[in-house]
């Protein structure tokens, strides 16, 4: 019969084994893509979504500026 030490001692060592995921690698998830794992120089490039929501994003505040701006 398991005991409650058991299972959490089996746990912890499932956790352990596991990779440390961190903020910034769930930042890099969101932002980039991920890189083609058969080319070992290949980088990870920027999504064209968050590429095009900076680009918006510049638009704005150049309209912005160029009507405010005396």
């Amino acid at each position: 019969m398991l005991e409650d030490k058991d299972v959490r001692q089996a746990f912890s060592q499932l956790l352990e084994q596991q990779a440390e995921i961190g903020l910034a690698k769930i930042i890099s998830i969101w932002f980039f893509e991920p890189p083609n794992i058969f080319d070992p120089n290949a980088r990870k490039s920027p999504r064209p979504e968050f590429v095009m929501a900076l680009a918006y994003i510049a638009l704005m505040a150049a309209v912005c500026a160029a009507f405010n701006l005396p």
